[in-house]
């Protein structure tokens, strides 16, 4: 039995061959995007942390493989500790272009650029913090913005700013110059990488949001002023909530952090996830996958699983990632009993759950110190109606926490047609007190954490 999800590893060449979540139709008609639009394109890739985006673009790269559409990766959280967006993204273009390019003449004249164009940003953010480092793409408005820091600082004596400032003034029209010719070189370069039968170049920017907010911010900025050309397409994989804090990290909570982010994107998506389709949804595919890779099916209890963790998922709306912890604690249970130790599935997927999205209930849960009605109330439980369509195995779930929670006097007191007094039958073999059900899980389930 397997404690934790093995990783899914995706070949160059795999592409959707192991698609569980079948998302080769989203793949197929975001590679049409790509190559039929002529626009200097930058599209966003939304999803929560834990839904598979990374696995979706690894795939998806295999299909532009396929296609003979070249493209890069770029994990931008591991690159984030070097403070420089542009030499990230443009060391990862030229180290592409050294292994891909048909002319090498062109190649070499596209490093020098990139060289240069480094060298000038790094110089002048060297002398001065000023935030519109970004060489010849500032404003025209900009340039009198700079003209007055520069007479108030000489007002201060303190001439060596601002002669610093009258240095960057003067060398604007030839960095313009710079910037130029260093976009044109990019948008020529597609059409000379081998095998290239689209003439355009991809560069997938993952784990953007999990960046530090400054060079998450940088990043956004230094593809819209410097790489956001013609045959160049930016795929930006983020969380876009989080990414929007990011922006409030920097510019202060009072920006309209939407509207800012929008201005470097031409075009949102969002990874697809199917949940409401009642026989191929998402959430049903990927439990059957799990129960398959931490080998409990060999238990017997895999129906009763599916069965009981699919409502749970539905209602918490349990991302991918999320549903992998949630086998990991089953897989704890399971491994730490013995064959024919009592196993009520009921309660083992629901304190297995509960330990993902609530800690602290799960915790209340281990001590006792918790009533059934609050336990409802936390977990957003109350209003389940049995009648209610997609609901029923859920109120029956709850049902089996009630039977194991109320108290003795509670219980006696309980109408004999209450459907809870059915489930005392099937603790008769066991010899196991009702109220030391969910004690005897959670301290199984608390006994070890996996990472």
């Amino acid at each position: 039995m397997k404690l934790v999800t093995p990783p899914l590893v995706v070949e160059d060449s795999d592409g959707f061959r192991n698609d569980i979540l079948q998302r080769q139709q989203f793949g197929d008609a975001l590679s049409n995007l790509v190559t039929r639009s002529t626009d200097e394109l930058v599209i966003s890739l939304d999803g929560k942390w834990g839904e598979g985006k990374t696995t979706f673009v690894k795939m998806w790269q295999g299909l532009l493989k396929e296609k003979g559409i070249p493209s890069i990766y770029i994990d931008a959280f591991q690159n984030d500790y070097t403070e420089d967006a542009f030499i990230s993204i443009a060391s990862a273009i030229t180290s592409y272009v050294d292994q891909h390019s048909a002319e090498s003449q062109k190649s070499s004249a596209f490093k020098d650029k990139v060289k240069k164009v480094g060298v000038r940003l790094l110089s002048w953010t060297a002398k001065i913090g000023i935030k519109a480092a970004t060489l010849g793409i500032i404003k025209e408005s900009d340039i009198d913005a700079l003209s007055e820091i520069g007479d108030d600082v000489a007002a201060d004596t303190s001439e060596t700013i601002a002669d610093l400032v009258k240095e960057r003034l003067n060398a604007h029209s030839k960095e313009t110059e710079l910037i130029q010719s260093f976009r044109e070189s990019l948008s020529d370069l597609p059409a000379n990488l081998m095998d290239n039968s689209s003439g355009r170049l991809i560069i997938v920017i993952d784990e953007l949001d999990r960046c530090k907010p400054s060079f998450a911010v940088e990043v956004l900025e230094k593809i819209k002023h410097l790489f956001s050309v013609k045959n160049v397409v930016f795929l930006l994989v983020m969380h876009k909530q989080q990414l929007e804090e990011a922006i409030r990290s920097v510019y202060g909570s009072n920006i309209d952090a939407h509207t800012y982010l929008q201005k470097f994107i031409n075009v949102e998506t969002s990874i697809p996830k199917r949940v409401t389709d009642r026989y191929s949804n998402d959430i049903e595919l990927y439990i059957k996958k799990l129960l398959q890779l931490h080998e409990i099916t060999t238990w017997g209890d895999d129906r009763n699983i599916v069965d009981c963790l699919i409502p749970l998922a539905q209602n918490f709306n349990l991302s991918l990632r999320q549903l992998e912890k949630v086998f990991t604690n089953l897989a704890i249970i399971y491994s730490s009993s013995r064959e024919n130790d009592l196993r009520l599935v009921p309660i083992i997927v629901f304190i297995a759950v509960v330990k993902v999205v609530n800690p602290n209930v799960f915790g209340n849960l281990l001590l006792g110190g918790i009533s059934f009605s609050t336990l409802c109330e936390q977990l957003g439980f109350c209003e389940i109606n049995e009648e209610e369509e997609g609901k029923r195995k859920l109120f029956w779930m709850m049902n089996w926490i009630r039977f194991s929670m109320l108290s003795e006097a509670e219980y006696q007191g309980i109408d004999a047609n209450d459907p809870i007094k059915r489930f005392e039958r099937t603790l008769w073999q066991y010899n196991v007190d009702r109220e030391r059900l969910l004690p005897i899980f959670c301290q199984k389930l608390s006994m070890f954490t996996v990472n």
